[in-house]
Parts: C-alpha cells; structure tokens; sequence
C-alpha cells in the first residue's frame, strides 16, 4: 500500500487540536494542540461578533491560516495526506467552510429575513482542499460531519454518539466541558440541548494565570491535612505531583521529586482549588483569607480573588442550565440515569469536586468521564468514512429541542440567583428558597459516595509516536491608523492580556491574545474615543510575532 495519512482536527472554542495518522494500520503518529483562538475573543459569540462585523473572510483566513500552521506542525508529508476530517461547533464548521454565518448570530426569522439571509444546509459534507484554502494534497478528500440541527452542532453530536445515550432508554445528562459548553439532556433518546456560555475561566483563560489544559498546567489540588499536594500535566499530558503547598503562605512544604515545572493552572485546577479552598474556609466568595489575598500555589502560579469570581459565573452557567433543562423538560434531577463529562477540562476534573461546585448535579451517582469526543469523532471518520453518511442518518433521526438560553426566561431567573452566590455571598439556602418560590423545585442533595467511571488515562489517549507538540502563537495582526490618536498608550496599558501596541498613533494587536468583543477595555478607556476596535483590519499572510 502506498504511504498515505489521514488527519484528524477538533477545531474548539479555545484552541486546535489535531492528529496526524497513518492508514496502512491506523497507528497515531503524532499530535498537536494550540495553546489559543487565531480569532480575537475569549468565547464563541466573540468569533462570530467578529466574523459578522469584521468580515467572514477576514475570520476564515485567520482559522485557515492557524489549521495550515497546526498540520505543517504534525510533521507528515502534506502531499500524502488523502483524508482529512474536522468536528467543532457550528460557529467553527462555518468559519472553517467560509459559509453563511450570519444566521447563528440572530434569533427568528424577522432579522433574517431582513437582512436576506438564507442559513446554509449543514448537513455532512466532503470539500476538497482547495475549497477552503488549505494547504494539503489537492486531491485529498475533507470530511465535515453534520449538525444535529443548525443550533446544535457536530460537537454536541459526536458526545451524543460517543457515549451512546440516544440508542439506549432512560435518562442521561451529557456535557462537553469548554469555554462554550454544550449539555444535552437525553430522554429515552429525545434531545432537550443548550450551549452554556460558561466561561473561558473553564478552558484557564481570563485567569490571571490561566492556561488550557497542557504540559505545565496546574489540573488538580488534593489536600495534605491543611496543605495541598499540587497537581501538574507532564509533557505526555499524565498527571504528576507537583509540590505540597502551603497555598496560604505560600511555602513549599515538600518539593516535587520530578522536572515537569508548573506554567499556569487550567480550568479543571480552578474548579479544584475553588471546592478545596471553599472546603477548608480559606475562601468565602468573594474573599480569600491569606495575606496576599491569594492562593498561592506552585512556582509563582496563583490565583486570585478576581479569579474566583470569574469561576463562580462560570459555574453558576453549568447549574442555571442544568435546572433549566429539567424544567423545560419536565423532570427532576433524581431522574437522571447517569452523567457523561466530554471533553479535556470534563476529562481531568475531579468529578467530586465537580459535585460540590455545581459543576454536574450535586446527586449525580454514576459518572463517565469519556474524554475528547470531538476529536474521537473526527479519527472514526477518516478510519472509516463510510461512517460520515451513518453520521448523517443519525443526526437526521434525532429528535432536538434546542434551548436559547439568552431568551429563556428560566435561565433569566435562574443565572440571577448565581450571580448573587458569586458576586454578593447570598447563601444556598437562600438560593432554594428562590428556586422553590418560582416552582422550579429544590436544588439535589450531595451524592456522597458516587460511581466514577474514567475510561483513559488521558483526554487524548494516545499521542502517538513522535509525541505531543504545542504552538504557542496561532494568530496574525490586526492594525489600524487611529486617526486622531494622541499616543497617551491609555489602550495599550489597559490591555488585560497585554495583545496591544500602539505606536505613533498605529494600533497593532496580536489576534489569539485579544479577547475581543467581550472585553474592549482598549476602546473604552480612550480618553477622546477615536480607538474604535471594529476598523481593525486584516493583514493578509503576515505571522504572528512576539510583540
């Protein structure tokens, strides 16, 4: 057989994974992840903010670009690639295709109508490379998986696939953990899904330390009587010990006995030193009791009080969508069967810890944590892609009832009463006092003693032969003459992830460090109002660089 690739790509709210493999025997030869978006913004609504304002073409080359980068990555020969297939959101597909967007960013059809937009057919598709600028063998085949419907994406159902909830009777509750989660409650194999905007605090981004969940990253906390045994990816994505930290003083208590150094701590350690601190009385929302007003965990990582009330949002979105689920459904969550947790940050958290935050039901009693479905569902087309029309046949058989969560009036009231517990300190009790006055039920008891099923080591599970790679820097740069700028750099110092220069009046940001609609700090503290974000404009094929 001639040598032939295939790859595999898992395009996410906050980075690119993908896969490099070998089809003479399916083996993995290699893997790479980026460590960030190409476009500007922390969520998903950001990409398309960007995407509807800046311009579509703008966004997709950015994508495209970053997919080209990530595949030159992987080390295999690009003309011997003849498969290639890719799984994310429809916000992700859309951008990848360069098709229609416009009709994701509105709700009804009055706006679009208006405006004459005709939302695109995403059903199952295969492209060739050149439809879509990227940079592989011609003649290889692109295999785009369908969504379930335009709301509810491939991600959502390659976890609904993957663990198998809509072949079987009883109730499930499935979620992809990430910046944009997507939770789908199962009901005898009818689907009631939502897309939680939970956070980037999810993925460890708008975290002063924040990482996604990679080689250094902080995954974990266990406590070591009042101390905490840290807990770090290597460069094989296993978990190690770190150090047992004083996280009050900040003292090591005992060093680690291996190499692998702590960079930042990703979302699943948050929700960890989150429930720990929580547990032990070093934290009362919105206060951490230490002198620095800190945790301080392991070589200089730390996290602070802002920090934690980002985590609070962000969980506070998880819950409010779960009891909007069983309330628009009309179940209660003791009927739910079983919990699956996708994804890398549903992969590594502590589901005990999930429990008591709010992460998953408290009384949730059979959990599966199933890893990177996404990505999964991408291998199993490229290895067989007969089954790319099996997928279709599914997704066209599934009965979905798509939740809004920005228009529910549930979610409304709900997401109110979170805000409350992370912002103001309200006590649960009080909370169950609300929930109950509204008629929608009390919050579940904590299941202590649950039934934790976790089917890999990794949420890769094999990185393959020539090992894991990451690209730290996947965007380009935005610039844009200010007219009438002063050079005060009021912009570029307010800049939370310091993405901004500007210099005699020309403002160049770095794309995968802006968070783009979601922030825009930059445009509100200019003191004469003429930095306007949105005439930023794309600089064709030029590489990220370090500013």
């Amino acid at each position: 057989m001639a040598e032939e690739y295939a790859i595999a790509m898992d395009i996410g709210t906050s980075g690119i994974r993908a896969q490099a493999i070998d089809l003479a025997d399916n083996s993995t030869i290699s893997t790479t992840v980026t460590l960030r978006h190409p476009i500007p913004g922390a969520n998903v609504m950001d990409h398309l903010h960007f995407a509807v304002n800046v311009g579509g073409d703008q966004a997709h080359q950015l994508l495209i670009e970053a997919v080209n980068k990530v595949v030159d990555q992987l080390g295999v020969d690009k003309t011997k690639i003849t498969r290639f297939a890719v799984c994310g959101n429809p916000i992700q597909l859309s951008l990848f295709q360069n098709i229609e967007i416009r009709d994701l960013a509105f709700w009804g059809t009055n706006a679009m109508e208006r405006l004459n937009i005709t939302p695109p057919k995403r059903n199952s598709q295969i492209v060739k490379p050149a439809d879509i600028d990227l940079d592989i063998n011609p003649d290889a085949e692109v295999y785009i998986p369908p969504a379930i419907k335009h709301e509810i994406g491939a991600d959502a159902l390659a976890m609904l696939v993957k663990s198998d909830v809509v072949n079987r009777e009883g109730i499930y509750l499935v979620s992809d953990f990430g910046t944009n989660a997507e939770i789908a409650l199962v009901i005898d194999g009818e689907i009631y899904s939502c897309s939680a905007a939970a956070g980037p605090a999810m993925e460890g981004q708008a975290i002063e330390c924040g990482m996604l969940a990679s080689p250094g990253a902080i995954s974990d906390v266990a406590p070591e009587g009042d101390d905490w045994q840290i807990k770090v990816l290597n460069e094989n994505l296993k978990v190690v010990d770190g150090d047992v930290m004083d996280v009050v003083e900040g003292n090591v208590i005992k060093e680690r006995d291996n190499d692998t150094k702590a960079r930042g701590i990703t979302g699943t350690g948050v929700i960890s030193a989150y429930s720990l601190g929580t547990e032990q009385g070093i934290i009362s929302i919105p206060d951490i009791k230490s002198p620095n007003n800190q945790l301080n965990l392991q070589d200089d990582v730390y996290l602070s009080e802002k920090d934690l009330t980002e985590i609070g949002k962000a969980l506070g979105a998880f819950r409010a969508a779960h009891i909007t689920l069983c309330v628009e459904s009309g179940i209660d969550f003791d009927d739910i069967d079983a919990v699956y947790m996708a994804g890398a940050s549903g992969f590594y958290v502590d589901p005990l810890k999930s429990l008591t935050v709010g992460q998953i039901p408290a009384n949730s009693w059979d959990i599966y944590q199933i890893g990177n479905t996404s990505l999964a569902m991408a291998r199993d087309i490229v290895e067989n892609p007969d089954l790319l029309q099996e997928l279709q046949e599914v997704a066209d058989g599934m009965q979905g009832n798509h939740i809004t969560l920005a228009t529910s009036e549930v979610f409304e009231k709900i997401y109110g009463l979170e805000l409350a517990v992370c912002e103001q300190n309200m006590p649960l009790w009080k909370y169950d006092e609300w929930l109950e006055s509204y008629g929608y039920g009390n919050l579940p008891e904590l299941e202590e003693d649950p039934e934790i099923h976790r089917l890999y080591e990794s949420d890769i599970p094999d990185i393959g032969i020539n090992g894991l790679s990451i690209i730290e820097e996947v965007g380009t740069k935005l610039e844009n003459k200010v007219e009438g700028c002063i050079n005060c750099k009021a912009c570029e110092n307010e800049c939370p992830e310091n993405a901004l220069k500007i210099e005699d009046g020309v403002a160049t940001i770095r794309s995968d460090y802006c968070n783009g609609s979601a922030c825009l700090r930059c445009e509100r503290i200019c003191p004469d109002k003429v930095f306007l974000y949105e005439k930023l404009f794309y600089i064709q094929g030029e590489e990220a660089t370090q500013l």
